[in-house]
């Protein structure tokens, strides 16, 4: 949804420039397929990481609000 608003605009890249935009980016125009596939792979495990510790947290402070 934020690359179809920002779409190929160069000014915007600094203050709206995020993982997925610029992975999008990267693979779509300088096509940096190994790259572009390294840093998703990279946000995708330290989103699992964060989702784990807070899943930790939960069971820790309020076991009935924990995932699993």
């Amino acid at each position: 949804m934020l690359y179809a608003i920002i779409g190929d605009n160069s000014t915007l890249y600094p203050t709206t420039d995020v993982i997925d935009t610029y992975v999008y980016r990267m693979m779509r125009t300088l096509n940096e397929f190994g790259l572009s596939t390294a840093v998703g792979l990279v946000q995708s495990v330290v989103g699992l990481f964060m989702v784990m510790i807070a899943n930790w947290l939960a069971k820790k402070f309020a076991p009935e609000s924990a995932i699993f």
